[in-house]
């Protein structure tokens, strides 16, 4: 594999250590202001660094970044802690959240806020795509029954658990796809547990 300039190395480290400490790449509008270039300049370092083959990019996916190789300038092991993997949550119409724990999973000690509880469930359903979260993930949850207008989180709704975009309305929570097949979600009865911090993908 060709080197990388020393750009493209900051942008790789750059994009490395936002995996690390959120378990989700940045978005190329994030790329750029960090680096005070445009969205088309980050774009073009992400392709330049992928025919060198450190990471793939996906169209139409702002957050669709998959590193392969790790940067020269990030080299050093990740402490982590074993989480659960409990149930399944629906991206799509909601399914039955089961309990039971079904395997553990390693997780960066950045992303495990000290002892706030977490745990991790399985991703089944294409609603949340367009913010780089396919059916198959698993969803890094930090355990919370309140969430603020925009976040992503794990809402029940009569013992079913889905993975949206939490909004608070007048008399109602909205809970919104991010796939335009998939109309907003309006009721009073969903219950929050939980805030989406990261994904765990297996290639």
């Amino acid at each position: 594999m060709k080197d990388l300039t020393d750009k493209q190395q900051a942008v790789l480290a750059f994009i490395t250590t936002i995996i690390k400490e959120r378990g989700f790449p940045p978005t190329i509008r994030e790329i750029g202001d960090e680096f005070g270039i445009t969205a088309k300049g980050a774009y073009d370092h992400l392709k330049a660094i992928e025919k060198k083959g450190y990471l793939k990019t996906a169209k139409n996916q702002s957050r669709a970044i998959e590193l392969i190789r790790q940067s020269p300038m990030e080299s050093i092991p990740v402490q982590a802690t074993s989480i659960p993997v409990i149930g399944r949550v629906a991206a799509g119409l909601p399914i039955f959240a089961d309990e039971n724990i079904e395997s553990y999973i390693p997780v960066p000690d950045e992303m495990a806020k000290g002892n706030v509880p977490m745990y991790a469930l399985r991703v089944q359903g294409d609603s949340m795509i367009e913010v780089g979260i396919d059916s198959g993930d698993i969803a890094i949850i930090e355990k919370r029954d309140i969430a603020r207008n925009g976040e992503i989180v794990v809402a029940l709704i009569e013992d079913e658990a889905t993975l949206k975009v939490y909004y608070k309305e007048q008399d109602q929570i909205r809970l919104e796809a991010r796939n335009p097949k998939y109309k907003p979600i309006k009721t009073k009865k969903a219950i929050v547990i939980g805030k989406l911090v990261g994904l765990y993908r297996i290639y």
